[in-house]
């Protein structure tokens, strides 16, 4: 059995105690500074995560951030990352602190970032500003972090470079509710895994855009299908320009990634918000007051990538609409009549 530190007790890293647990590993959960009250709630007796509904097991060490010692990380065989994007230069820190030996470091993290004028992925600018990471491991594809922890039937995807360092964190946390694919492709997943945030807000703003109300759910679904074709189509070209392969947006990290993630969460409740009319300012500023939208912080990157493009606004239109509410006035207008010219 492995030691598997976890650092972040977010939804996302919480749920990857799980099956690390079931699999009979020693798994110490960290909160950073942010996480303070869910730790509190995991160390009283029976204590229940608050957003995944569910204790863990009694074999996964709760720590606050500042019981976290140098001795845990060189204990571990794997350390996962379970940060949001803005957490990013917070563990960076805390890594360069806590690892005094050469250790495999997995990120959950979903974002894109900057080399000068070159927009890349965490996989380029991580390695660099991490003194002892032995590998950078990108974990991705379709994966509701409450539904992992009820041990639903759960695909994703370890990429690295180093595709032996890729297999062995797999090795480690499969389970057989937990089926991990192995790539290479650590700037495609990386790129899919941003993108699919920032995708999902214009996909579901068709399922608000045209109501329905014959149907059930209210929804039409022409629309939708189309938007989300068109954002598959758009992701695989913009994951290609970053330095992925184009294949990796129609795999796990993309469609599959972006399928789950129009089906819910904070970029879909965004994007049903603006297809009903409303604007950017005023939802962030209400209903998701106080939360991140890892699409919107992707926005702002994917627009000067646009700018680097020549006829961007034709060959990525839902991108650029996209783009354009949140840099603009916040509202998204998006034409059909804009696909398929002849």
């Amino acid at each position: 059995m492995a030691t598997i530190l976890i650092l972040g007790a977010g939804v996302m890293g919480s749920a990857l105690a799980v099956p690390a647990s079931d699999n009979g590993h020693t798994v110490f959960l960290a909160g950073t500074p942010v996480d303070a009250p869910v730790i509190a709630r995991l160390k009283e007796k029976g204590g229940i995560h608050p957003k995944l509904d569910r204790p863990l097991a009694d074999s996964v060490t709760i720590l606050a951030d500042d019981e976290v010692t140098a001795d845990h990380a060189a204990r571990a065989d794997l350390i996962i990352v379970g940060v949001s994007s803005p957490g990013i230069p917070w563990a960076v820190e805390r890594l360069n602190a806590l690892l005094t030996v050469k250790k495999p470091v997995a990120f959950v993290t979903k974002g894109l970032d900057r080399d000068g004028d070159r927009i890349v992925t965490y996989a380029e600018t991580l390695p660099a500003r991490i003194a002892n990471m032995a590998a950078f491991i990108g974990i991705g594809g379709p994966c509701i972090a409450k539904e992992l922890s009820n041990r639903f039937a759960t695909l994703s995807v370890y990429s690295c470079r180093d595709i032996e360092a890729a297999r062995a964190a797999a090795s480690l946390m499969r389970a057989p509710y937990y089926r991990l694919a192995v790539t290479q492709d650590a700037t495609g997943v990386e790129a899919c895994a941003a993108l699919k945030n920032f995708f999902a807000i214009g996909v579901s703003a068709m399922q608000t855009r045209y109501p329905d109300s014959t149907r059930p759910d209210g929804q039409s679904k022409n629309p939708t299908a189309g938007a989300f074709n068109q954002a598959a189509q758009e992701m695989a070209s913009l994951c290609e320009r970053i330095g992925g392969t184009r294949a990796t947006a129609f795999d796990l990290a993309g469609l599959g990634d972006l399928h789950v993630t129009v089906g819910g969460g904070r970029n879909s409740r965004l994007g049903h918000a603006l297809g009903r009319g409303r604007t950017i300012p005023d939802v962030m500023s209400a209903e998701l007051a106080g939360e991140t939208v890892e699409g919107i912080d992707t926005a702002k990157v994917v627009v000067s990538l646009l700018g680097q493009i020549e006829g961007s606004a034709t060959a990525f239109p839902l991108a650029t609409a996209i783009t354009d509410a949140v840099t603009g006035d916040g509202k998204l207008e998006f034409d059909f009549g804009r696909l398929f010219s002849w």
